[in-house]
């Protein structure tokens, strides 16, 4: 950036030298001017060049690290959705009711630990064959 907020200004100095208008000291010089214009009309095309390959880099970085936040939210989903089936079924049954489901049941307990392993089991499966986990 610096070298073109340099070079930029000159190439319009150089190109009204270049193009016949010197002043009377500089007659004859046409040729030399014309050369240092194309120099810095190079210039100015490899500066170009390069800051439009480094934007294309930071876009490409800025992308990757995009694609990796989305991987990492899609981890933390997984293992938020295998911690919350059996905090749900937990808080249902620590409530105080009386006529809950199978609280007087005698394989009640057995029952809801297997349905919430079994469930989690099941998506635990499912989030690994997906690639989530």
């Amino acid at each position: 950036m610096s070298l073109q907020h340099h070079v930029a200004p000159l190439q319009e100095a150089i190109s009204k030298l270049a193009g016949g208008r010197v002043p009377q000291v500089c007659s004859g010089m046409e040729a030399y001017f014309r050369d240092i214009y194309d120099h810095l009309e190079r210039t100015v095309r490899i500066v170009d060049g390069r800051r439009e390959m480094v934007v294309t880099a930071i876009q490409v970085n800025l992308g990757m690290i995009s694609l990796a936040e989305s991987e990492i939210t899609k981890r933390l989903g997984s293992f938020a959705a295998l911690f919350a089936v059996p905090t749900m079924i937990a808080g249902i049954y620590g409530m105080n009711f009386q006529s809950i489901p199978e609280l007087h049941y005698k394989y009640g307990y057995p029952i809801c630990i297997a349905v919430m392993f079994t469930v989690d089991l099941f998506l635990w499966w499912r989030f690994r064959k997906a690639g989530w986990l």
